[in-house]
Order: structure tokens, then sequence, then C-alpha cells
């Protein structure tokens, strides 16, 4: 039975792990979503209808099982002090054992050559940074993971992107909901991104609370691989308006899985 549009309403059940995916020499544009005609498929299950998010992490989770490293190009938009960045585009390089993790940015000009490069059991916990522009031409320097200055212009630590801190944070969301008792809509549709075949999951958890990470969640996972290629996040919609203010969105397209990265590959 096909399915081109699932509305369910459940408490949510925790559970997930990651994915992996590679990437192009030379990172290529950002891609927008096309919404496609379903075509038939297999018919639905019920564990499926009844909890679409739980389904899709512990299908997520399995396939990134089999992940030990990926390479990717990775883009990204973050709203920081309340403005909005325009798409930055780089090359990330994971490993998710030890966990290692290279971003080097080629666009646009502002971030061109930033680089930031963490390898876990190395350099005493530090981030190998250089920062964009002349003021990158002194080389790198080895920083706290949450340095001020760097955090100053980034929404998460380098440890908190890819695809594996992806399914981490969507199953903390539906463990904070389900133990707060609040409901979570989800939508499915047939989508094509960056010419793959995705799904698209929209996630509204709509009862603000403190701990809330944000109004509206938006995840488009590849069919074939089960790992996720995108995510959005959303602020409440404010009064009169049908769409809040994009928060943050990352994209891991022209993904290669296990392509054998060593250490060398986040040697700085």
């Amino acid at each position: 039975m096909s399915v081109q549009s699932r509305k369910v309403v459940w408490s949510l059940v925790a559970g997930a792990a990651l994915t992996g995916v590679a990437i192009a020499q030379q990172p290529g544009p950002a891609v927008a979503p096309v919404k496609t005609v379903a075509s038939p498929e297999p018919p639905v299950s019920d564990a499926l209808r009844a909890d679409p998010l739980g389904a899709m992490l512990a299908n997520a989770k399995t396939a990134y099982g089999g992940v030990r490293d990926y390479i990717c190009t990775f883009t990204r938009q973050e709203r920081v002090n309340g403005a909005l960045s325009a798409e930055q585009v780089g090359e990330m390089k994971v490993r998710v054992k030890p966990l290692s993790v290279s971003i080097r940015f080629a666009r646009p000009e502002a971030v061109a050559g930033m680089e930031m490069v963490y390898m876990s059991g190395s350099r005493l916990g530090k981030l190998s940074y250089r920062p964009a522009g002349a003021k990158g031409f002194n080389g790198t320097q080895l920083v706290a993971l949450d340095d001020r200055k760097v955090m100053a212009e980034n929404r998460h630590m380098v440890t908190e992107l890819g695809v594996g801190p992806l399914l981490d944070l969507l199953a903390g969301i539906a463990t904070r909901e389900k133990s707060l008792g609040n409901p979570v809509e989800v939508f499915t549709s047939d989508y094509q991104f960056a010419g793959r075949n995705v799904t698209q999951y929209e996630i509204f958890t709509r009862r603000p609370h403190t701990y809330r990470y944000a109004y509206q969640e938006v995840v488009y996972v590849d069919k074939e691989t089960k790992l996720p290629l995108r995510f959005e996040a959303y602020d409440a919609p404010k009064s009169g308006l049908a769409a809040g203010d994009l928060l943050e969105s990352y994209s891991y397209t022209n993904i290669k899985l296990n392509v054998g990265l060593g250490d060398s590959a986040f040697d700085r």
C-alpha cells in the first residue's frame, strides 16, 4: 500500500544512532529538496504507522552500525546571536571510532579556509582550529572544544556535527518529549534530495517548555542507506505567520562510506 503522507501523534520511544556518508573533493552547491509523486511501495508495517520516528531511528541505528568512517559535502546554515548565516559549504571527514572529525570550509568567501579538526585521544582533547581569511595565515591553533571565540560563530561543537550526532539528537528529543508526556506529530512524504530518493519526516513538538529543542524539525532520510542526509530546525511561527524562523540546517551529501580514513586524515 502506497502512503504519500501520514500523520501520527505519539509518545516517543528513545532509540537511535548514526550513519555515515561521504564526499566530493570539491563541495557542490546546496540542493533543495524536491517533492515527488509516490510510486507503489511495500505495505507499511504496523510499527512504522504507530511510531514512524522511532522506526526510522531504529533502522538508521542498524545502518550506522556498519559505518566505520565517511566523507561528505557538508552544508550548514545557522542562526547565531539572532542572525541567520549564509549557507556554508565544505568537506567533512568523520571516523566513528576513535571519534575523529575534520571540516574544511570552501565557501562563501567569508569562511573559506576555516578548518576544525578533532581526534579523540590526542592533543589532550583539544580542537585544532584555523580561522578563515587573513587570521588563518598563522596556521592552526589548539583550543578547547567549547572555546568562547569559536562558539561565538557556531551553534555546536564540532563533535556535535555529523550523521551520528544527528541521530543522537533526534533520539534525545524523542526521549525528552516522552518523559514529559508531550505529544509529537509526525508527517512523512516522498522527496528527492541531492539526487537521492528520500523520506521527509516533519516532526512537530508544539507544546513549549524550557528544554524543547525546536518547534519543528525536518529530516530527510535516504531510502537506500536509511541514513539522514539533511536536518532542519525551526522556531515557532510568529503571530500571523504560517512558518517559523529557521534556526539551523545541516546537509550531508555526496557521501562515501567506509573509505578507510586513518590518523593522517585528522593529523594537523
